[in-house]
C-alpha cells in the first residue's frame, strides 16, 4: 500500500503497517493532563472504536491526531501518519493532511455547517482547498459525493442551506466533505448522537459501505458501546484520559477485564430482557484536574481492592487481551 501525504515524498507500507498511528499520546493545558498516555492505530480498510463517558478524553484525543487542539493545549507523544511524526510539525504542513489525508465529523451537524453558506458552495471549498480543480470539474465532483451516500437530488441539495436539511440528510453532507478528497483516515465523532435509532441504523450500514467502497480507516468515537460494536474490528476504552483495555470486539464483548467496560456493557438495554431493569455505573467521572490517587476508575469500581487505591496500574498485555486492572474479571 502507498500513503501519500501531499507535500510529503509517497511511503511504502507494509500491508499490516498502521496508517496513523497514536502512541504515548499526552495532550495537556496549563500543565494539567487531559488525555494521559494514549495509544491506538488504525489500519487500512479496518475500524477502530473509541468508547467512553463523556468528558473522558475521546474528542481531545481526535483533535490532537489533527492538530486541532486549542490554545493553550500543547500536545506530546507520536502521532504517526503515513510513516510520518506529525507532532511538532507546522500548521502549513498539517493543512496539507487534514481532509486529504485525515477527514474528521463532528458529531452535530449544526454546528459544523456555515448557516449562512448552501450546502454547494461549503463542498465547493473544501475541493477547491484540496483539490484546486476547475469550477465544473469541481461541481461534478460534489455532485458524485452527494450521490455516493444517497442523498436524493444532489443537484438540489448544492442549493439548499444547512437549515432546510433534516438532521440525517446534514450528518450525510459532513460524510460528504469529509470524503470528497479521498483521505486515508476517517474520524467520525459521536456520529449517530442526533439522530433517531431508524437513522442511526442506516448511517451504519452507509458507513460500512462506504469504507468497504474506498477501503478506508476509521476510527468511531462514542460513548455507546452498543454503536460502535457494530461496525468496528476492535474497541478501546478510555476512562479519564486514559486507555483502559482494548482488544478486537468479538473478544471484548464475550470476555470483558476491566471493570468499566463491563459497566458499559451491562448498561445497553436487551431484547427479550423487559423485567431486568438497566444497570448503570455509580458516580461520575473525575474531574481531569482533580484526580483521584491510584487508579482513577477505583471510586466507582465494584472490585476495588486496596492497590487499586494507591497505584495507578500500566496498561499491559495478557494473552490477547490488553488492559490496565489490578483485579480484572477473569475468563476460563
Amino acid at each position: 500500500m502507498i500513503c501519500w501525504i501531499p507535500g510529503f515524498p509517497k511511503v511504502n507500507l507494509m500491508p499490516e503497517a498502521p496508517v496513523l498511528g497514536l502512541q504515548d499520546v499526552e495532550v495537556s493545558f496549563s500543565g494539567q493532563p487531559v488525555v494521559r498516555g494514549a495509544g491506538l492505530h488504525l489500519y487500512h480498510g479496518r475500524t477502530a472504536g473509541l468508547v467512553g463517558e463523556s468528558g473522558s478524553g475521546k474528542t481531545m484525543t481526535a483533535l490532537a491526531a489533527l492538530g486541532l487542539v486549542p490554545f493553550p493545549g500543547k500536545v506530546s507523544g507520536s502521532i504517526r501518519y503515513g510513516g510520518r511524526e506529525l507532532v511538532n510539525i507546522s500548521e502549513t504542513e498539517y493543512e496539507k493532511i487534514r481532509g486529504a489525508g485525515i477527514s474528521i465529523v463532528f458529531q452535530d451537524p449544526s454546528q459544523a455547517l456555515n448557516p449562512v453558506l448552501t450546502i454547494g458552495a461549503q463542498l465547493l471549498e473544501t475541493i477547491q482547498i484540496h483539490r484546486n480543480l476547475p469550477i465544473k470539474e469541481a461541481n461534478i465532483l460534489a455532485l458524485e459525493s452527494l450521490g455516493q451516500l444517497d442523498i436524493s437530488d444532489p443537484q438540489e441539495r448544492l442549493k439548499n442551506y444547512p437549515h432546510q436539511l433534516s438532521g440525517g440528510m446534514k450528518q450525510r453532507v459532513l460524510l460528504a466533505m469529509a470524503l470528497v478528497c479521498e483521505p486515508d483516515c476517517l474520524i467520525l465523532d459521536e456520529p449517530t448522537t442526533a439522530l433517531d435509532v431508524t437513522v442511526q441504523a442506516q448511517m451504519l450500514d452507509l458507513l460500512e459501505r462506504i469504507q468497504n467502497l474506498k477501503k478506508l480507516s476509521i476510527l468511531l468515537i462514542s460513548h455507546d458501546i452498543g454503536i460502535v460494536s457494530e461496525i468496528s474490528d476492535e474497541i478501546n476504552i478510555m476512562y479519564a484520559g486514559r486507555i483502559v483495555e482494548k482488544a478486537k470486539t468479538a473478544e471484548l464483548l464475550k470476555y470483558p477485564c476491566h471493570p468499566y467496560t463491563v459497566g458499559l456493557l451491562n448498561s445497553i438495554p436487551r431484547l427479550g430482557c423487559r423485567k431486568q431493569p438497566l444497570l448503570s455505573i455509580s458516580g461520575f467521572p473525575p474531574n481531569p484536574a482533580e484526580l483521584p490517587s491510584g487508579c482513577a476508575f477505583h471510586p466507582r469500581c465494584p472490585r476495588a481492592i486496596d492497590q487499586c487505591r494507591t497505584h495507578d496500574p500500566e496498561l499491559k498485555a495478557v494473552g490477547v487481551r490488553t488492559y490496565a486492572c489490578w483485579n480484572p474479571y477473569e475468563h476460563d
